[in-house]
């Protein structure tokens, strides 16, 4: 399971954790990943110490040729304009974010953990260097689902930004988890330097003030899932392909 999808599990009523399951077990990532070129701009100007204004100018700059460029599918027009306007909206919110006042480097690409028998693959984006060997990481989220912005009722705008919380304060849980199995050789894991940056609402979320117990949860919820998986059948829309 990906950090995301577990992390919706964990707030999610039955039936929708059952769709969850059965989509991390039989639905495969697409070969290039949604917002790639906007990811990886944010990634290389947030692990820069100078954060230089230059590396998003220049990003955006050459999305804005791509998408002009005649014969290009309209999917990809779409997605090179979808990452100029993520840029866009993290320019917006930088300083909401607070990510300038953090030490942050490039995170290597991690091995998968095992969580109570659920095999779980955390990537955050950036390393956090604390005082005294401590370490953190942090993970920058511009997923839209589900998207405050797309409501007109302020309740509904309300509970959508409710839900993303939430997932950041167990992904942050999950980014611990990933930390600790890493045995000392990153640094002591320090859950204070442990984050998610939502674009999407400009928010730099940290550890919930129930985190202990989240991380309990998060084990209790991999158990019941273990024993799960091998009951998960595909469906016909899986079959069909």
């Amino acid at each position: 399971m990906s950090a995301t999808a577990l992390a919706e599990y964990m707030i999610t009523q039955a039936a929708e954790q059952q769709n969850i399951l059965h989509d991390s077990r039989f639905t495969r990532p697409p070969i290039v990943t949604a917002n790639a070129d906007a990811m990886r701009a944010l990634r290389a100007y947030n692990c820069d110490p100078r954060r230089p204004s230059s590396t998003l100018e220049k990003v955006k700059d050459a999305l804005t040729i791509r998408a002009k460029s005649i014969g290009l599918k309209p999917k990809n027009r779409d997605e090179a304009l979808r990452c100029i306007e993520i840029i866009k909206m993290f320019e917006r919110s930088e300083n909401a974010l607070g990510l300038r006042s953090m030490a942050l480097r490039p995170a290597p690409r991690f091995d998968l953990i095992d969580i109570e028998g659920v095999t779980v693959s955390v990537q955050p984006d950036c390393l956090v260097d604390g005082l005294t060997n401590h370490v953190g990481a942090g993970l920058i989220r511009v997923a839209k689902a589900p998207d405050p912005a797309a409501c007109k009722m302020e309740d509904t705008r309300a509970r959508r930004g409710d839900h993303r919380r939430e997932m950041a304060r167990y992904m942050v849980a999950l980014i611990q988890i990933l930390l600790e199995a890493q045995d000392g050789a990153l640094g002591t894991p320090d859950r204070d330097f442990c984050f998610v940056a939502d674009v999407r609402l400009g928010e730099r979320i940290g550890p919930a003030d129930n985190h202990a117990r989240r991380l309990r949860d998060i084990r209790a919820a991999c158990r019941t899932i273990s024993t799960l998986w091998p009951s998960i059948y595909p469906r016909h829309s899986v079959l069909r392909r």
